[in-house]
């Protein structure tokens, strides 16, 4: 019992510490994305479209990953590979000047950066089932949150002081060395049993129909949340603040998910997870209403803390319900869909939609737009958990 015990703490710190890794590199240069792109003189609606470029390439990717990995079996060497490409295309985009060798770098960066989210959670999830600790997801990613927050902080002032592009060989070389460390760690724990995956995988997800509307639910209730994450350091900028309130903003977002993802264990144990999406719809629909009357740049950063919230409880809600309904062996599957349409079809759409609006009709359209896109998806996932199928778990046949 005893060795027991000792395995789930080794299995739960590895885990601890690889989320804290991720997310951290992470922080040092996503929020400035953005940042980026204007600091590289493109109007808004050029970096609508890059965004949207990359958002295309998710679609792409994420099945692709998700298939390649259900075969082979190994998230950790997936994750690898593509932790390695990733720290050589953000190194390039150092030497990008042009419009269209900044599109391509993205693209090509977002090729092998979107599998990790659904990747690092699946596995997880399956170690954590194993040793019997099936709702400490949330607990993983508080870490992770935690050193987003702290690093996005610490970035957004070395940002403010010089040029955005100095960050990305630091950048570059954290991914590096995350890759390095996953190579050197071991999990020794036996994940459940997966059945061998079937050829004709798409057959079945085309005949899942909860599956299906799930789908274009969310890819509706993720347009807004796109275009809000991708342009707040815009609409800082549009108010009058620096980079460092972009820093600020970020890490107050990370860290009310934190709390939200700490408590998740409890909200999973006394919530239907396709209830807690439900209720991040609810926190969606009132941070796009604030986004729109707001005037000063520090209102940003307080509204932050809805993040928590709503985008934190919707991935946990994501997260969980595709365990349920996912038969075994396509759980990475199902996940790297589901990323690819509200990460992906909902990138494009936010991005590009949004960066036209921005520069057409202003923020203020913008937000009180996507309040009312959210408030009609949120209530659309309501009826369907109330009156349609799929109200209970299932295994596909």
């Amino acid at each position: 019992m005893r060795m027991e015990n000792e395995n789930k703490g080794k299995v739960i710190f590895i885990f601890v510490c690889i989320y804290l890794l991720f997310m951290t590199s992470r922080a040092i240069f996503n929020p400035y994305v953005t940042v980026y792109l204007q600091e590289k003189g493109f109007a808004t609606e050029k970096i609508g479209l890059i965004t949207g470029a990359n958002s295309l390439v998710l679609i792409i990717a994420q099945p692709f990953w998700g298939i390649i990995t259900d075969k082979l079996r190994s998230a950790k060497y997936t994750l690898v590979i593509c932790l390695m490409f990733q720290a050589a295309f953000s190194l390039a985009l150092v030497y990008c000047n042009t419009f269209l060798m900044v599109a391509a770098c993205f693209c090509l960066y977002g090729f092998f950066s979107s599998p990790e989210g659904p990747l690092l959670d699946t596995w997880c999830l399956s170690k954590l089932k194993a040793i019997g600790c099936h709702n400490a997801v949330g607990q993983m990613k508080f870490a992770g949150c935690f050193g987003y927050a702290l690093a996005s902080i610490l970035s957004g002032y070395v940002i403010a002081s010089y040029d955005t592009a100095k960050i990305l060989p630091v950048f570059a070389v954290v991914l590096f060395g995350i890759g390095c460390f996953l190579l050197l760690i071991r999990v020794n724990v036996k994940a459940e049993k997966k059945e061998v995956a079937r050829k004709l995988q798409v057959r079945r997800i085309i005949k899942d129909t909860n599956f299906l509307i799930f789908l274009i639910v969310i890819f509706f209730m993720q347009i807004p949340h796109r275009a809000a994450y991708t342009f707040y350091p815009v609409l800082i900028s549009s108010l009058g603040g620096d980079k460092a309130f972009v820093g600020y903003t970020s890490a107050v977002m990370f860290l009310s998910e934190g709390i939200v993802m700490f408590l998740s264990k409890k909200l999973l144990s006394r919530y239907r997870a396709s209830n807690i999406i439900v209720s991040s719809g609810v926190f969606f629909i009132l941070w796009q209403i604030l986004y729109a009357i707001i005037d000063r740049p520090w209102q940003v950063v307080a509204i932050a803390t809805l993040d928590g919230p709503s985008y934190a409880l919707f991935t946990i809600g994501v997260l969980y319900y595709l365990d349920e309904i996912a038969p075994a062996e396509m759980r990475t599957t199902y996940q790297t869909i589901t990323y690819a349409i509200y990460f992906g079809l909902s990138g494009i759409a936010g991005n590009s939609v949004g960066g036209w609006m921005i520069g057409n009709y202003g923020f203020q359209n913008l937000y009180l737009t996507g309040a009312v896109i959210v408030g009609i998806s949120t209530l659309c996932l309501h009826l369907v958990n109330k009156f349609g199928a799929g109200k209970e778990a299932r295994e596909l046949v």
